[in-house]
């Protein structure tokens, strides 16, 4: 059954789009109906659409544990979908009778080619819909650790002076790296072309920074993002109480922050400076500025890192957890909590190098889960 204009209209993520821009749009959509129960994707299956919940309630579950579930008028598959290659991370139901909007990736490659405002308004709301699921799991990790050392407040110079080796003074010896090649580095950006990429690098302003220099502050309201140029950058979270962890180290490379400029909430982590060097910073206004080629390529290189950050805290989390509710056994419990702290270091920035990636994919085997268990059920 085809989609009708009124559909999409209706939907909170088109409040900006005219009826003019969803018009041509229409013969792309198709309309699902599930009953209660009734399967719309399965978990590790290719990723064929993009999905958005007209009426009615689904679930979403990894293995058989339920992970979440989705509202009338929210995406489904929107990581998927944008980004090749990639397939289903979870399996999702109808938990009452269910009305959908469908769009196969081909439509959406050929909204994109067009330049349609519908591709943009899409891949905005799957930003953000994704921005939202890692706040959501930072959340969770955080109240499942505890923090050893003395949060960073910009008051309590003591306190950093404890967390990180001896306060140095002045900025960085020599110039800025170009910006270039860091973007290079990013997910999508590689082989995007010369000017393009030099549009995207117009956005960044080079900012020197001293060691020991609270860059951002957990829980302080921010507008911006910044990748580092040269020097070091420690990521660490209150997770409970006055107490705070070091995360990760962000190198070269490594964008932060982009979760404050898609979704505009308080930061999730503090961030400071372990050398002097140079951050390239991004103020939320100054990409509003980006056009055309460069805005989608900026966009779904955004989408992607959100994505993996997701996947790669996931694959940390997994060696914590064994089966749908076995845990592992106590003498691993310090193991344990520095798993919670990797996994929300993804959930911050993707590692610079691949090696990073490659420590995150070890998985228990089934010796592991059945001594496990055995333990779990003689305790």
């Amino acid at each position: 059954m085809p989609i009708l204009l009124p559909d999409l209209t209706a939907l909170p993520l088109f409040r900006r789009s005219s009826p003019g821009d969803l018009g041509p749009s229409l013969p792309l959509w198709s309309e699902v109906t599930l009953n209660p129960g009734q399967l719309l994707f399965a978990q590790g299956e290719p990723a064929h659409s993009l999905a958005i919940l007209l009426s009615g309630e689904l679930a979403a579950e990894v293995g058989t544990v339920e992970v979440g579930r989705v509202a009338a008028g929210e995406l489904i598959g929107e990581a998927a979908a944008f980004l090749p290659g990639e397939l289903r991370i979870a399996t999702v139901k109808a938990r009452k009778a269910s009305r959908l909007a469908l769009l196969p990736r081909q439509a959406l490659g050929a909204l994109r080619a067009q330049r349609s405002p519908v591709f943009l308004a899409l891949i905005e709301a799957a930003t953000l819909t994704l921005a939202r699921r890692v706040r959501a799991t930072n959340s969770r990790i955080a109240a499942a650790a505890q923090g050893e050392v003395a949060a960073p407040a910009r008051t309590e110079p003591s306190a950093l002076a404890r967390l990180w080796r001896a306060l140095k003074p002045g900025g960085p010896s020599g110039p800025c790296p170009p910006i270039e090649p860091l973007l290079r580095q990013q997910p999508g950006l590689g082989d995007v072309p010369a000017e393009v990429l030099a549009e995207i690098a117009a956005v960044f302003t080079p900012m020197p920074m001293q060691e020991g220099a609270v860059l951002f502050l957990e829980g302080e309201s921010g507008s911006s993002a910044a990748l580092v140029a040269d020097g070091e950058v420690d990521v660490l979270r209150n997770v409970r109480g006055n107490k705070a962890e070091r995360l990760t180290t962000l190198k070269p490379g490594a964008a932060f922050g982009i979760n404050a400029i898609v979704e505009r909430a308080p930061r999730t982590a503090s961030c400071v400076a372990t050398s002097s060097g140079w951050l390239y910073q991004l103020e939320a206004e100054a990409l509003g500025k980006l056009r055309g080629e460069a805005r989608a390529h900026w966009q779904e290189s955004v989408l992607a890192v959100l994505a993996s950050q997701i996947r790669n805290a996931n694959a940390v989390l997994r060696r914590t957890t064994v089966g749908d509710e076995v845990a592992a056994p106590a003498a691993a419990k310090a193991d344990d909590f520095s798993a919670l702290l990797k996994a929300s270091g993804y959930l911050e920035s993707l590692p610079v190098h691949e090696q990073d990636l490659e420590r995150v994919s070890v998985t228990y085997t089934e010796d592991d889960r059945r001594n496990w268990k055995g333990q779990r059920e003689r305790a």
